[in-house]
């Protein structure tokens, strides 16, 4: 096989990657509402690391993190604290998945980031997937 088609079966392996992740995903996680993250205890997550995705009042993806903590300790962070954003405000639910091992919640959050295209989000970015690897 030439090198453009191992590269496009790669690229369209990729895209149907980062689709199924985030199928999995949304049917996976645990969704909260905002009223649930902001009380005490109703959150629920084990605290060993999870990958998330805040959600906006009209369902669409506002951010997507990883943490290797409980996920509200990540709203407090010295670095990007979640809460001082200007997107703070927008969110009405958030879902999670609980994740151990780093190197899959990294994995999983960037796969969803392809896919979603999360607004919020710079650090991984969202990129399309078709100009990946090639500069553009």
């Amino acid at each position: 096989m030439n090198n453009k088609k191992l590269f496009e079966k790669f690229n369209e392996g990729l895209a149907a990657t980062a689709q199924s992740a985030s199928e999995w995903f949304i049917e996976s996680s645990i969704k909260k509402s905002r009223e649930d993250y902001e009380s005490r205890g109703k959150l629920g997550d084990n605290g060993e690391g999870a990958v998330y995705a805040y959600i906006g009042r009209n369902n669409k993806i506002i951010y997507i993190g990883e943490t290797s903590r409980n996920i509200k300790a990540r709203q407090h962070d010295q670095k990007s604290p979640h809460k001082k954003q200007k997107w703070w405000k927008d969110w009405s639910e958030i879902r999670f998945l609980e994740v151990c091992d780093r190197t899959d919640r990294i994995t999983l959050e960037l796969l969803l980031i392809l896919y979603l295209n999360p607004r919020e989000n710079t650090k991984p970015g969202y990129r399309k997937i078709s100009n990946m690897f090639k500069g553009g």
